[in-house]
């Protein structure tokens, strides 16, 4: 399996898949924006990744519904 979670560098911006942004358990999440940033790089493939939202908003998202922009 190829190691994904090595392309998350701090400070990269992601596009965030719209499945996770209209999702039912975020959907009361207020802040969610298409575009965000890389805050933590994952140490492996299962971490969740920190990003934050060009709103300022903080969250914690599975590696797959990221995409390098």
């Amino acid at each position: 399996m190829k190691a994904t979670h090595k392309k998350f560098k701090f400070g990269s911006k992601v596009s965030v898949a719209e499945c996770y942004l209209v999702d039912e358990v975020t959907e009361n999440l207020l802040g969610k924006t298409e575009t965000a940033t890389v805050n933590s790089e994952p140490s492996d493939n299962e971490e969740l990744v920190a990003i934050i939202y060009e709103s300022g908003v903080i969250d914690f998202v599975p590696q797959d519904i990221l995409e390098i922009i």
